[in-house]
């Protein structure tokens, strides 16, 4: 029976309706697939394949003929073509029928399917009788051509498919301006080491005076490369000269190793503003007082804040940029204050031993909802939190629903009392 072709034929006749595998095994037979067939396509055991095929026969549904004929080398012709032999199939309305579905709701969909599949068929079977297929004319390949320039200053870079050509923009292009930067770091390094060697071979030998005759002067690469003297006389005869620009200046602060050339530096305002000579200034590691003095001159607290806590200049300079953080918390605006607490979340409060809120300070930061742990948390170990602070962040809801940070506010000894006999 394994070669046995089952032709359906409709619905079954009398008898107890069809089971779910049977309904699915009867979906199946299109009366070119043998028992073989079905059992590989259904994956079912042969013996239950045979079962269901021997009972759908028993109740008319399907037809059992002899062994199949070789195959004909050509796809079968599944449609509803009566022209055609072997075209009985089963419509989705018959397999909904055997599943007890309403069967009016698939019908319009087998005139529809019936509809597209028949071009299709009717053409697979005149190219077995001998009518070939249309050939497919290739792809044309496209012609070549000026590449054409973008229009934006990204850089770009072409990818050519078999069909066009396309411009995409260049992913490593923030790479390639990373390594630009370097390559202007290692040049800046060059050119320095190039000034290190003329100041030796031509300005080392000669005595101090000479030295500060020569840097009133001179301009261009020897006047660079008198930057690099170690004398604060010669300094102050660079900064006099009437050529001297930034560029002097920056050379100054970032090699030169005696706080009263630092100093002399300092004097100048307009070199002062300059975002590179102030950075090399802070991360000398001669900077004395007075220098620092006058760059958290014009400092605000919060700026003064992150020179304080910045990890690129000496030990000594964040020392004395944390006294200077104090002393302009103490005069600062209640703004500014509250503005440096809330931004930092806090964390400046650890670098603010002997410092208080005043009542304008407290009453701006009692004005705002607080939902950060690690802000609650600094507060809470602040010995100075005022008490009406504390009051408003332990009503806080979202204070109320952790409780170890309500016990911690709780356990402050500026808590009032009568917030924690509410509590």
């Amino acid at each position: 029976m394994k070669s046995v072709r089952p032709k359906p034929l409709g619905p079954p006749v009398g008898g107890a309706p069809l089971t779910a595998e049977e309904g699915f095994v009867l979906a199946r037979i299109d009366g070119y697939l043998s028992v073989d067939d079905l059992v590989a396509l259904t994956g079912i055991d042969e013996p239950r394949v045979q079962q269901i095929v021997t009972r759908l026969a028993s109740r008319g549904a399907v037809a059992l003929d002899g062994p199949a004929s070789p195959s004909s080398g050509y796809l079968p012709d599944h449609g509803s073509n009566p022209s055609l032999p072997g075209t009985e199939t089963t419509s989705l309305a018959d397999f909904a029928a055997a599943l007890g579905m309403d069967p009016s709701v698939f019908a319009a969909a087998d005139a529809g399917r019936g509809a597209v599949e028949q071009p299709v068929r009717k053409m697979l079977v005149e190219t077995h009788a001998g009518s070939p297929l249309p050939a497919v004319p290739p792809l044309p390949e496209p012609e070549p051509g000026p590449p054409s320039e973008p229009e934006s200053g990204d850089q770009l870079i072409e990818v050519r498919d078999e069909e066009e050509l396309v411009v995409v923009p260049d992913e490593d292009a923030g790479a390639d301006a990373s390594a630009d930067d370097e390559e202007s770091e290692e040049a800046r390094a060059a050119k320095e080491q190039d000034y290190r060697k003329l100041y030796e071979s031509r300005f080392h030998v000669l005595t101090v005076d000479v030295r500060v005759g020569v840097a009133k002067t001179v301009h261009g690469i020897d006047l660079l490369a008198l930057c690099l003297d170690a004398d604060s006389r010669v300094v102050a005869a660079i900064l006099e000269n009437a050529t001297c620009g930034l560029q002097h200046v920056r050379l100054i602060a970032l090699h030169h190793r005696t706080s009263t050339g630092l100093e002399i530096v300092t004097r100048r305002n307009d070199f002062l503003r300059d975002t590179l000579v102030e950075r090399r200034l802070l991360r000398n590691p001669m900077s004395g007082d007075t220098v620092l003095g006058r760059v958290f001159a014009s400092k605000r607290v919060f700026q003064t804040y992150k020179i304080a806590i910045d990890r690129d200049v000496p030990e000594l300079t964040r020392t004395k940029g944390r006294g200077a953080m104090r002393q302009k918390f103490g005069q600062a605006a209640p703004e500014e204050r509250a503005d440096l607490v809330i931004r930092t979340e806090g964390r400046c409060l650890v670098l603010m031993t002997g410092c208080t809120f005043d009542a304008k300070t407290t009453s701006i930061m009692c004005a705002r909802p607080y939902n950060s742990v690690l802000f609650i948390q600094n507060l809470a170990k602040f010995s100075a939190t005022p008490p009406a602070l504390l009051a408003h962040l332990v009503k806080q809801p979202f204070v109320r629903k952790i409780p170890p940070l309500k016990k911690l506010l709780l356990q402050h000894p500026n808590m009032p009392g009568d917030v924690k006999r509410q509590m």
